[in-house]
């Protein structure tokens, strides 16, 4: 137990040094850890330390892999959906196929399907290793493309993996391959959308940031188990759940709920990364010890390896490369309908005002619904106006085919598919130590490079949010808190100020700003009561509030008022987001405003109590 701690103990202090040494030296974190974990492993007389390929795949990745879709804006994902299908998909069953058949020419003893497992193994990109990307500054939607790749390809790597170790025993049909990615792609969706759903209404029913805190860490589990009983791939099933979070938190999670449960998430996966790649590294001697009861060498496995490593690079440019082509195509096409769509959207919202005004005389549901049909088809039109704005502003060349090409590096997915190799498959060390080399020699030459690469292409980087953003963005949120009318205890307090709150043509701004001053004035006078209960006490130019009873009362509606005025700026934000107005930068920059006004008001609202 006391070597258990001390391991333990060990990978923390290593972990926290390797993130604050790799902000000095440029150098990933991730490279630094596998280096250090192969050079611990080099030491003489060292334990060989192998991992239970089990306790990677069900332990470690699905919560990686869900932080991660946590952290991801939904709108980003949908607006790149096809490109990255396309590389989790095509490419990664390409690959399969091409690799497998250039390793069954290189080594033709270890069988064909044996070759194509090997090039499942290493054909899906790491979701932990293209961390290393979002330092380097490109564009955030390269940044997303590669991610959701990251986060997709597991399902057909894992599927083909499975059918190829299948096909050493029996006989598989294409279709049966199909078949089964299908049932495990879709059965994975519906079940990470339920349990995603069905987690963020359970939060939303806690109060407390802890007991909320632990129910997010258990999420990628409940989606995980029943996916994988159920012979779904239950990484996507937690892929999803964390997206459905992503997309509902906000709307139903208290800021305190969600900043607890960002913090711990962001510590845990920290320490769930480095410790992936740190095991990799330890893990060098194990590997290199089982080759060598294998009649192939170390020095065939190294070419093997190589020739591996350039296919991935050669098939993910010949994918790539076309279809970001296609991608500016189609941008191009769609641009042009862009002033028709406009134009279309104003016609169809005359339409439906016309609609509206002649149907006043009808039932007050029947407006309802004209009115929520109209608001459905006005957000559908601006999300396409949006979308085709997105696709425009945010143009894939050659410049960023480049960077995506260079940055699809292989992890610990790749180290944990080639464990799951069945004990009996034929020269199962030498397809495990190939995987390996391909794995570390993706992170440590492309991981290393990638900022040169970056600094050599020039693709478009990362911008901060515009200046005209941010007034869009304000001009929004002062439109949303305009809309709340102050309660009725606060008008009647307003009126004594001369101010007329009737008046349809008063300026909101100005009664907005004198009630949420009369709300301060609330809590301070709450704060500092003395225990006067008449109007002797009040300062010139404040009302005489009177008895505590009273002030209590007046704060507690205040504190109310702002509240719905911050719920309903957050509403206006999160609307705005979902059809896609804004970035998600500058949507997240406005958001954590709002969290912080409303942790300040509760604090304050605490303090009182």
């Amino acid at each position: 137990m006391t070597t258990l701690l001390l391991a333990i103990i060990a990978v923390l202090v290593v972990t926290a040094a390797a993130d604050l040494l790799s902000d000095k030296i440029r150098i990933a974190a991730p490279i630094l850890l596998l280096v250090l974990g192969a050079g611990v492993a080099l030491i003489p007389n060292m334990p060989h330390i192998e991992a239970m390929p089990e306790f990677v795949l069900t332990v470690i990745l699905p919560p990686l892999l869900y932080s991660s879709a946590v952290n991801m804006s939904v709108s980003e994902f949908r607006r790149n959906l096809l490109p990255i299908g396309v590389l989790a998909i095509v490419l990664v069953a390409l690959s399969s196929a091409a690799i497998g058949f250039a390793v069954n020419l290189m080594a033709p003893g270890v069988g064909i399907a044996a070759c194509i497992a090997l090039g499942a193994i290493v054909s899906p990109t790491d979701a932990v290793a293209t961390a290393i990307v979002k330092k380097a500054g490109v564009s955030q939607r390269v940044v997303t493309i590669l991610e959701g790749e990251g986060l997709v390809n597991d399902a057909t790597a894992l599927v083909i993996l499975s059918s190829a170790v299948g096909a050493m025993t029996s006989r598989i049909s294409a279709g049966h391959v199909v078949l089964d990615f299908v049932i495990a792609v879709v059965g994975a969706v519906v079940i990470g959308w339920l349990v995603g759903r069905v987690m963020i209404w359970l939060r939303s029913k806690i109060n407390s940031a802890t007991p909320d805190t632990v129910l997010s860490l258990a999420t990628p589990f409940v989606a995980f188990l029943p996916a994988e009983y159920l012979h779904s791939s239950g990484l996507v099933a937690a892929v999803v759940a964390g997206l459905v979070a992503s997309h509902r938190g906000p709307r139903l999670l208290t800021p305190t709920q969600r900043m607890s449960s960002k913090t711990t998430w962001d510590s845990l996966m920290m320490i769930l990364e480095s410790s992936v790649f740190l095991l990799m590294g330890l893990e060098l001697t194990s590997v290199v010890g089982d080759l060598e009861g294998d009649s192939f060498g170390w020095r065939l496995a190294l070419g093997v390896a190589a020739v591996t490593l350039v296919l991935t690079l050669v098939l993910r440019a010949a994918v790539t490369m076309p279809l970001l082509s296609v991608l500016a195509r189609w941008s191009g096409r769609r641009a042009r309908f862009k002033s028709h769509l406009q134009h279309a959207s104003e016609k169809v919202g005359a339409a439906l005002d016309l609609e509206s005004a002649l149907s006043q005389q009808e039932s007050q549901q029947t407006n309802a619904a004209h009115q929520g049909r109209r608001e459905r088809f006005q957000r559908r039109l601006t999300r396409l106006v949006s979308d085709l704005d997105y696709h425009t502003d945010h143009p894939l060349g050659s410049r960023e085919g480049s960077v995506m090409v260079w940055a699809g590096m292989r992890g610990s997915i790749t180290l944990a598919a080639a464990q799951t190799l069945p004990l009996g498959t034929a020269h199962r060390s030498f397809l495990i130590f190939v995987a390996f080399l391909v794995a570390a020699a993706s992170l440590l030459i492309q991981g290393t490079t990638l900022n040169q690469v970056v600094r050599l292409v020039k693709p478009a980087r990362t911008v901060g949010v515009s200046r005209d953003e941010h007034d869009a963005i304000r001009q929004l949120i002062r439109h949303a808190a305009r809309a709340v009318h102050p309660p009725e205890a606060i008008c009647n307090l307003l009126v004594k100020f001369n101010i007329d709150v009737t008046n349809k043509d008063a300026d909101r701004d100005q009664i907005r700003r004198a009630a949420m001053a009369l709300a301060r004035q609330q809590f301070e006078a709450m704060r500092n009561y003395s225990g006067a209960d008449d109007a002797a006490d009040s300062e010139p130019g404040q009302l005489p509030l009177g008895s505590m009873q009273d002030r209590r009362r007046l704060a507690e509606i205040s504190y109310d008022y702002a509240l719905d005025i911050i719920i309903a700026q957050r509403t206006a934000l999160l609307d705005a987001n979902d059809a896609g107005l804004f970035s998600p930068e500058g949507i997240g920059e406005a958001l954590d405003i709002l969290d912080a006004d409303q942790l300040s008001l509760e604090t304050r609202a605490i303090s009182l109590n």
